[in-house]
């Protein structure tokens, strides 16, 4: 189709007035109420003169947009069959379009049929971490895009992901498992590693306590344990001073027992008062001074009571 152009003969337009005249009167005037002072006796008349001034600037801005609408008078003519031209070719314009539009539809459904096909071929055991939608480039559908370039895109996501699930399964741990699910979900490497090692984090800090926990019941049991060691060292220790002294009080009685035996087969048995029915023979080991043992036996003979006496 033959280019047309568009000739216009346009004569640059000259308005003129005297803006000179009414700029210097005016800046005349307008100095004389720079320094102008109005007082309350002058109020209706400092009304006044900003009623003249705001007269006298509608009457240049009415006059600007007279001007302007008669200078505007050829160009809006222009405007309107320049637009009227435009309409007509609008219309072949859609048209073209339309079919054009359509052709680059089917031309991407080609396009995304071929993809789709590729990426089955190339999938193989990735199917539930790459659905085609992940891995989806939009680039793809653009013509300047070869089918050759899809596939090397394809085969470096897919070696990528089979070298990223191979690295998170060799890990050991138990989130390994749900490190994988979640990959599957959203492909990011960095943050499965994360969990995993958020995971063991977490598994080492129960562990610790676990083991601190344990150190303590054991510490408590081996304190109660020397406590109960203790407890029955002290009680065997008691139980043997008891019978320590129980043995001492006896032999000690039994000695007792024995000087007065000897003490007493010394003494005539005709030297010994007549026994009454109610009266009782004893014998007591006295241990004090010579003054208490005197008013022992002062006490003895104040009240008719029989004694021997045998110092040890």
């Amino acid at each position: 189709m033959n280019e047309l152009q568009v000739v216009v003969d346009q004569k640059p337009g000259v308005i003129g007035f005297n803006f000179e005249e009414i700029r210097d009167e005016l800046q005349v005037r307008m100095d004389l109420y720079k320094n102008a002072t109005f007082t309350d006796e002058y109020r209706v008349y400092a009304k006044n003169e900003v009623a003249a001034l705001r007269k006298m600037k509608k009457a240049i801005d009415d006059k600007r947009k007279e001007v302007k609408n008669q200078y505007m008078i050829p160009y809006n003519d222009f405007e309107r069959k320049a637009k009227e031209l435009m309409q007509i070719i609008d219309q072949p314009i859609g048209l073209i379009s339309q079919q054009i539009t359509e052709m680059e539809e089917r031309r991407k459904a080609e396009k995304k049929a071929k993809i789709g096909a590729l990426y089955d071929s190339l999938v193989g055991d990735l199917g539930d971490h790459l659905t085609l939608k992940k891995i989806y480039n939009a680039r793809w559908e653009n013509a300047s895009t070869s089918m050759a370039a899809v596939r090397k895109e394809m085969e470096e996501v897919f070696s990528s992901v089979r070298k990223e699930v191979a690295m998170l399964e060799a890990m050991t741990s138990d989130a390994v498992p749900e490190a994988l699910r979640r990959y599957k979900e959203d492909l990011d490497l960095a943050g499965a590693i994360n969990y995993v090692n958020q995971y063991e984090a977490q598994k080492a800090e129960i562990m610790k306590r676990e083991a601190e926990k344990k150190r303590l019941e054991e510490e408590q049991k081996r304190r109660a344990e020397e406590e109960r060691i203790r407890k029955e060292e002290r009680e065997r220790i008691k139980e043997e001073e008891r019978i320590r002294k129980e043995e001492r009080e006896k032999a000690e009685q039994a000695a007792v027992n024995e000087a007065a035996q000897g003490f007493f087969a010394e003494e005539a048995d005709d030297e010994l008062p007549f026994e009454q029915p109610t009266t009782i023979t004893a014998f007591y080991k006295v241990v004090a001074t010579p003054e208490e043992l005197e008013e022992v036996e002062m006490a003895f003979n104040s009240i008719g009571i029989y004694y021997t006496r045998r110092d040890a």
